[in-house]
């Protein structure tokens, strides 16, 4: 198995830590009805931008500030000239770390978070309309497209289940097994997993895996950790195919209704 995971790596060494691997114009030119939703590539943390057909654009997370200038080349190079909400799913520095530069560049007037604010974000959201997100809230963020509040942990982690169309996106911020049942318990199934945690910790579980049954999983970078070996063999075991994105890179997904395609 670990032969596996290694041939995988190999097949995306090749690929810069950029967008570039995608025309940024062909991206952004989206059919009525479809969306891409773009797993940033940074140095410490995690961004993932929402674009709709509609030009609504959303972003959760921030990546740290050693991430800043990272990002903000991204988006520019993703032609964001704004953003239309900023979701927390995290309240330490690689989740909002660059929020008070986004918010004053792309004149963010939302900010969704859950549980009682850290210090370290409330600094950061002092020129923003603050919204607090609750478990088994569902909210409407454009025609189509919809975000569940799945759980939330008591220093404000915030799992999401985000549905667009048929598709639909687990947006885990647990990293304990333990965890695991209050999210099954919504009966939210999903194509796409982002792991929790940079894949630090054991979950998801092959009883977890078995009942959401997912074609592919998201692991962000964090500065100075590398993901549970045991959790990557167990992805692969399971096939599901594994988006490590210090290696893999930028991954965006375009999204219609029905069906979704991996540009990168």
């Amino acid at each position: 198995m670990k032969q596996k995971v290694f041939i995988w790596i190999g097949i995306f060494l090749w690929i810069s830590a950029g967008i570039n691997i995608v025309n940024a114009e062909s991206i952004n030119l989206l059919e009525e009805g479809e969306l891409y939703v773009a797993f940033l590539n940074l140095p410490d943390g995690e961004a993932t931008l929402i674009k709709t057909s509609n030009d609504r654009n959303y972003l959760i997370n921030t990546g740290s500030n050693e991430s800043e200038e990272k990002l903000l080349f991204q988006l520019k190079e993703l032609e964001i000239k704004q953003l239309d909400g900023l979701i927390l799913t995290g309240q330490t520095n690689d989740y909002c770390g660059n929020a008070h530069r986004l918010i004053e560049r792309y004149h963010i007037n939302k900010t969704y978070y859950s549980s009682d604010l850290s210090s370290t974000c409330k600094e950061q959201l002092t020129s923003t309309s603050r919204v607090q997100w609750k478990s088994g809230e569902v909210i409407s963020l454009d025609e189509h497209l919809t975000v569940q509040v799945l759980a939330v942990g008591p220093k404000g982690d915030m799992s999401l289940g985000i549905s667009y169309g048929e598709n639909s996106i687990m947006y885990l911020s647990i990293s304990d097994v333990e965890n695991e049942k209050e999210i099954l318990d919504t009966g939210f199934k999903s194509n796409i997993l982002k792991i929790g945690n940079y894949a630090k910790g054991k979950s998801p579980s092959l009883s977890f895996l078995e009942k959401i049954d997912p074609h592919m999983s998201i692991v962000f970078n964090s500065k100075g950790y590398t993901p549970n070996e045991g959790l990557i063999e167990r992805l692969n075991e399971s096939w599901v195919d594994v988006y490590y994105l210090k290696q893999a890179g930028t991954t965006i997904i375009r999204m219609d209704l029905h069906e979704y395609e991996i540009l990168s």
